[in-house]
């Protein structure tokens, strides 16, 4: 999830639905309340720990953050270097997440091809919308954070891409680069400077995960059919913005479209890289679900 997250155009909510957590992590969330956390004192760490599922918690955000730390500066260089083959995996794994999903968690009825229908819509109209400029004030930065894991717990919506669009992206990944740098060159000047963004940014983050888990909590569990579909709708609706091949609009290199190979203008189309790792990502959510199944044995 944490490496989906980081790429512009996939979505960590994505990887959460394919594996099985996506509604244990949202009812996970939201046992992470002051109700809960009141009886401390009654019934002691271990009661409280085992109410908010502690362990799963621990366990999907510890490698959420660890898998940020680790290869933010990784797919920053497959970004600019390896860029066909790194989407290439991710359309494969969203095309395989998407059929397995209206297979496995959809009837086809249709009020459900309707919603489908809707999300995609709106995942679509969302990814056409252009990255603001850059904007570094606090207050901008909380609300950054806020919408920003708002769209990344949503299968289909990139909270990356959303916070491309905002104008935060290069400063988020920016000053997670240089928190990494102080660990080996401390400065007393950039540590404040990178406690202070990072710290409204992630308090933005933990606010709009508490407020939007709730909320997707109870659709899920008033209309569970109706919302699957409109999920699956927007992992389809961004189909087209982790194409391999993307040709930028002339008047701006912020706005790409998709192309078919033969059109493509970025160099070598890569054909055969493109298709190599397409199966590989396809292949991935197969090996996901026989790894859960063994492990549900």
């Amino acid at each position: 999830m944490g490496a989906a997250d980081l790429v512009p155009g996939v979505s960590g909510g994505t990887l959460a639905l394919i594996t099985g957590i996506y509604k244990e992590l949202l009812e996970s969330i939201n046992a992470v309340s002051l109700e809960n956390l009141k009886v401390l004192k009654k019934e002691g760490i271990s009661a409280v720990w085992n109410k908010i599922n502690g362990s799963f918690l621990l366990a999907v955000f510890g490698g959420i953050i660890s898998s940020i730390l680790l290869l933010s500066r990784l797919l920053e260089w497959l970004i600019k270097n390896e860029p066909i083959g790194l989407w290439s995996f991710f359309f494969g794994l969203l095309v395989a997440s998407i059929l397995y999903l209206f297979k496995s968690e959809l009837s086809p009825k249709p009020i459900n091809i309707l919603y489908l229908l809707f999300g995609a819509m709106v995942s679509f109209l969302i990814t056409q919308l252009n990255g603001g400029s850059n904007q570094d004030s606090l207050w901008y930065l909380f609300l950054s954070g806020f919408v920003g894991i708002s769209a990344m717990i949503l299968p289909g919506l990139s909270g990356a891409y959303i916070l491309f669009i905002m104008g935060v992206y290069q400063t988020i990944l920016s000053n997670v680069r240089q928190a990494q740098d102080l660990l080996f060159q401390y400065d007393q000047d950039t540590f404040f400077t990178v406690a202070s963004i990072l710290g409204v940014f992630i308090l933005g983050i933990v606010v709009g995960l508490k407020v939007f888990s709730k909320f997707l909590t109870w659709l899920l569990n008033t209309y569970p059919e109706r919302s699957i579909a409109v999920l699956i709708g927007l992992m389809f609706g961004a189909l087209h913005k982790v194409w391999p091949w993307q040709n930028t609009f002339v008047d701006t290199l912020d706005k790409s479209f998709a192309v078919f190979p033969s059109e493509y203008k970025g160099g070598n189309p890569e054909i055969g890289i493109a298709i190599t790792f397409m199966v590989l990502g396809f292949g991935l959510l197969f090996l996901i679900e026989r790894s859960k199944a063994l492990l549900t044995k």
